[in-house]
């Protein structure tokens, strides 16, 4: 069987930019396509994803805390682990993050919001799509774990340092020693946090944390690796998911116009914001044993790229995929990821979007965005810069 093989890269701007037709051209040559420029195979269609990301550790398994690939955790955490340690991982954090634990939260969420949007409600026409509006996810995911305030633009920083420069272990020198940095400050500072938090004992999720560690079900060292990981998924992936549900909504006023007269379409939209854009663009998995695959022979130890964002956009699954339609049927998509792996804050992340989007077009419909800048992440893609500008307030 002859290999099938498209070298795209993802590192490119222009791709960065607008990756929807150099996936079309992968689909195009197979089912499983090898990529020599990232070192693996690209999967693009839906039911071939799921079969990846529905394993459990049997044929592909979860990409491990490798220092040279994840170099920020200091420990396994749930996304480099499966089977039992995955499920003891994931069990000690799931019961805070269900829907009706993020109920309680919704009135602080409200209040964040407020707060952020307040220079544009004062008649501040030039309004900073990421220093300002995206920073909804970081003072409610720091303010869960228990952060002071004086720390949460570093945590932002830490943060945006670390998933806008992840690259699989294809990051240039530049990249890993930046994030090694940001790596190390966050880790020192969680050493620091954890001590504050055995001491004082404050009601957050610190120490629901340390009382798992204590009772043996987490190490200190794995506790910490999962503050990282919450501090990593919770900020930037729904930084950007608000970013590019902006960017969706301008880009298709009419949509936008259907939100602006019926609000409570809003949930809708966040899910096919989520299909459409795709903030996760690729999820990898590493191949257990030798096998057929698809339409292609896959090695144990070889990498691949579930190409989620290609996936969300599979014309056999969704009818007009390129098609930005926020009431379009309800079918489930990989915006969270999928399988054990799901995105464990989903919930607080849909009721972040859901109340600070609402929020912005009942403030601002008629927005428009200018300078964004998607800057060099392909992984978590979103724009990483740019300004809101309003003509007009309601």
């Amino acid at each position: 069987m002859s290999r099938k093989q498209l070298d795209i890269n993802f590192f490119d701007r222009s791709v960065i930019e607008n990756p929807w037709p150099r996936y079309e051209q992968a689909r195009a040559v197979g089912r499983v396509v090898w990529n020599e420029i990232i070192h693996g195979w690209m999967v693009t269609g839906f039911d071939d994803c799921s079969q990846v990301l529905t394993d459990d550790g049997e044929q592909f398994s979860a990409v491990p805390s490798d220092p040279q690939v994840l170099p920020w955790f200091e420990a396994p955490t749930m996304i480099s682990t499966d089977g039992a340690d995955h499920v003891r991982l994931r069990k000690c954090l799931a019961p805070m993050f269900t829907r009706r634990a993020m109920t309680p939260w919704e009135p602080r969420v409200e209040a964040v919001v407020e707060q952020l949007l307040a220079p544009l409600a004062a008649g501040d026409t030039t309004y900073d799509l990421i220093a300002d509006f995206t920073m909804v996810p970081t003072i409610i995911v720091a303010e869960m774990l228990g952060v002071p305030q004086e720390r949460h633009a570093d945590f932002r920083r830490w943060s945006n340092t670390i998933v806008s420069n992840l690259s699989w272990g294809h990051e240039s020198e530049q990249a890993r020693t930046a994030m090694l940095t940001a790596a190390h400050e966050l880790n020192a500072y969680l050493r620091e946090e954890i001590q504050r938090h055995r001491v004082e004992q404050p009601d957050d999720l610190f120490t629901a944390m340390i009382r798992a560690s204590g009772a043996g079900v987490m190490s200190n060292d794995e506790m910490r690796a999962a503050a990282v990981l919450l501090l990593a998924a919770g900020y930037d992936t729904t930084a950007k998911l608000l970013s590019n549900a902006l960017l969706a909504f301008e880009e298709n006023p009419g949509q936008r116009a259907l939100l602006v007269a019926d609000p409570s379409l809003m949930p809708d939209a966040i899910e096919e914001v989520l299909r459409w854009r795709s903030t996760v663009q690729m999820i990898p998995r590493i191949v257990v044993k030798d096998m057929t695959f698809g339409d292609a022979e896959i090695k144990a130890g070889e990498m691949v790229y579930t190409m989620i964002a290609a996936a969300n956009r599979d014309p056999s699954r969704w009818e007009d995929p390129d098609v930005f339609d926020v009431r379009r049927p309800h079918q489930a998509h990989y915006g969270f990821g999928y399988g054990s792996h799901l995105c464990l804050g989903a919930p607080l992340a849909r009721l972040e979007a859901k109340i600070a989007l609402q929020a912005l077009l009942r403030l601002a419909p008629d927005f428009s965005l200018r300078g964004v800048d998607f800057g060099l992440s392909f992984f978590v893609r979103g724009p990483e810069r740019g300004f809101l500008d309003v003509t007009a307030l309601v």
